[in-house]
């Protein structure tokens, strides 16, 4: 330890002491530059372009994929439509065919059995006949015969609707 002079009064701190065991290594220290801006290298810039190259064909692939695919169903459901409509066309050719009146009149005649008429008689009540006659319904005198229909359907029938009754 240091002697001190009287004529300054320090108090010395005292130090521990260090013996060479217990000493640590302390790192050596040095000034460090300021950081630079770190720039990315050509490989890596050539890298992400080729990345970003791929990824972007990729996504047309992917995108000509799914538009071949909805054109291929747009193709199957025209085709099915086309059937459709020629199904449709003979089905309504099918159904006119067999609404025919001569085929009608064949087949009534010849499976059924049934004859022609030899001819039509029509009834249409008189105009005199009052609504309320019992026994109207019955063939009374109020009703003629005509060889063919009224000219005059329309005025006739609110006298003719009383004798219907219930049906239409």
């Amino acid at each position: 330890m240091a002697v001190v002079p009287a004529t300054r009064r320090s108090v010395a701190v005292p130090q521990p002491r260090r013996t060479p065991a217990t000493r640590e290594r302390r790192p050596q220290l040095r000034v460090v530059d300021e950081p630079r801006t770190r720039r990315l290298s050509v490989g890596a810039i050539a890298v992400l372009v080729v990345g970003a190259v791929f990824a972007v064909l990729f996504g047309l692939v992917v995108f000509h994929t799914v538009l071949l695919k909805n054109q291929q169903r747009i193709d199957r459901l025209s085709a099915q439509v086309t059937d459709e409509q020629a199904r449709y066309q003979s089905l309504r050719l099918q159904v006119a065919q067999l609404e025919a009146p001569q085929r009608i009149l064949d087949v009534a005649t010849q499976k059924l059995g049934m004859v022609p008429p030899d001819n039509t008689t029509y009834l249409t009540p008189a105009a005199t006949t009052p609504a309320s006659t019992p026994g109207a319904n019955e063939g009374d005198s109020a009703v003629t015969e005509t060889a063919g229909p009224s000219d005059d359907g329309a005025s006739a029938w609110p006298t003719v609707k009383p004798y219907l009754g219930a049906a239409p």
